[in-house]
């Protein structure tokens, strides 16, 4: 905007929390001044918001915020901060005891912060009553101990995308009834062809988002339905074990080393058959790769022994209990993600899927327009979030960040022994309990 101060980092978009549980606190935020604010106005609520990889996103907010500040005469400043600064700032912010109003929560929940947390709990009431109900599991990510601690905002969806032309040339085709166990069958004559598989098994965030829904397909659960740690021995054995026949026979070596940018690349390219990732390969292949793009298809993940499961990776807000402007820190919640909400699923692209049901409603903006988005509009059937079938807890969060699950299906994959890799993933997720 014409009136607008701007100071940002590019920090490329890698990690959730690679690093960032236990940052420093002393980092430099960048700002941006939304609005000016007149003398008068007493007011002012700061936020430190992750920077979007959709850039219309975050020129959308910039708007948006200003529009909140003049309608509640307010001064409104925001910090757009790239993935691996966001737990730095925080953590800045909470050693200080000020800085911000209003934090966004990347891939974690509230159990991470709890401590430093407002209950948000009449937030999350009205929205639900305008807006609601909330879609399965949205608890696990917000509430703690009997009380809303943050608001699910949206998450970012992972649908598998597939090359049904290179499925065509080997006589296969993927249905809604495709198993997991089919696609080693289906994956092994795509490679033989020249088109592999590619799922990461790397410490990459990408492989967590793949790696867990596919345990919990097969029923290999870490966690009890309370957050403690509980592992179905037989059950994560025996995906170990898929595991191993899968890397084998439908990927090469090229997915131990992979990182978030990598399988965008690999299915865009026309050199891959299939990936598990959110739609920005779909659309990149439709920019850089026509030919290759008309073939794509959003599927439905395929099923395991314990049915469907879809993965996703979580954004939600909290306000810090030392901010000064907690009241107008819950109206700017109830407007983000209440009247303001579909503006900003549009601005996305269709990257930001509601957690509230009222926004499901089809056709939804942009995928609900789109033919080979539309499967989209209920992913939230299907899906869970880390730490499943128990809440986002402070363990549940350090195994996403310490990549235990994808590091126990790397170490297979080499050759490792799949009960001695449970065992010592285990033994790292109990060291690392919260």
């Amino acid at each position: 905007m014409h009136d607008s101060k701007i100071r940002s980092k590019t920090i490329g978009r890698r990690s959730v929390l690679k690093g960032g549980l236990a940052v420093a606190a002393a980092a430099a935020v960048p700002t941006i001044l939304v609005r000016k604010a007149s003398a008068q106005q007493e007011k002012t609520l700061k936020i430190v918001q992750w920077k979007h990889f959709v850039p219309d996103y975050d020129r959308w907010f910039s708007q948006f915020v200003q529009e909140f500040g003049e309608k509640n005469k307010a001064k409104v400043e925001v910090d757009y901060v790239a993935t691996n600064d966001l737990p730095t700032a925080i953590a800045a912010d909470i050693s200080r005891g000020g800085g911000h109003d209003v934090f966004h929560l990347n891939g974690v929940g509230a159990w991470l912060y709890d401590q430093a947390l407002v209950d948000v709990s009449d937030v999350a009431t009205k929205l639900e009553k305008q807006y609601g109900p909330f879609i399965q599991d949205s608890k696990s990510i917000g509430y703690v101990k009997n009380k809303w601690l943050a608001i699910p905002s949206w998450y970012i969806s992972y649908p598998l995308i597939i090359n049904t032309g290179y499925f065509k040339e080997v006589g296969e085709q993927y249905t809604e009834k495709t198993t997991w166990q089919d696609m080693i069958k289906i994956g092994e004559k795509l490679k033989k062809a020249g088109h592999p598989f590619g799922i990461a098994y790397s410490q990459t965030p990408d492989s967590n988002d793949d790696l867990l829904p596919i345990m919990w397909a097969f029923g290999a659960y870490m966690f009890d339905k309370e957050g403690k740690i509980s592992f179905r021995k037989k059950e994560i054995v025996d995906v170990l074990k898929w595991g191993k026949d899968f890397f084998d026979k439908t990927m090469t070596e090229e997915v131990l080393s992979w990182d978030d940018s990598s399988n965008n690349r690999f299915i865009a390219s026309g050199k891959g058959s299939m990936i598990d990732n959110p739609i920005s390969a779909y659309r990149t292949a439709a920019k850089d790769n026509p030919e290759t793009f008309k073939n794509l298809a959003i599927v439905k993940t395929p099923l395991g022994p314990k049915g469907r499961f879809n993965g996703a990776r979580t954004m939600s807000y909290g306000i810090y209990n030392f901010s000064k402007v907690q009241d107008l820190a819950k109206q700017f919640l109830l407007a983000m993600d209440g009247e303001y909400f579909l503006k900003g699923f549009e601005a996305s692209t269709g990257y930001n899927h509601p957690f509230l049901k009222k926004f499901l409603k089809k056709p939804m903006p942009v995928i609900g327009n789109e033919p080979k988005l539309q499967l989209l509009q209920d992913f939230q059937d299907d899906v869970h979030f880390i730490g499943y079938p128990g809440p986002m807890t402070k363990t549940a969060t350090s195994m996403y960040a310490k990549f235990i699950v994808p590091t126990m299906f790397a170490e297979v994959a080499k050759g490792k022994n799949p009960r001695q890799a449970m065992d010592e993933a285990e033994q790292k997720l109990r060291a690392v309990q919260g």
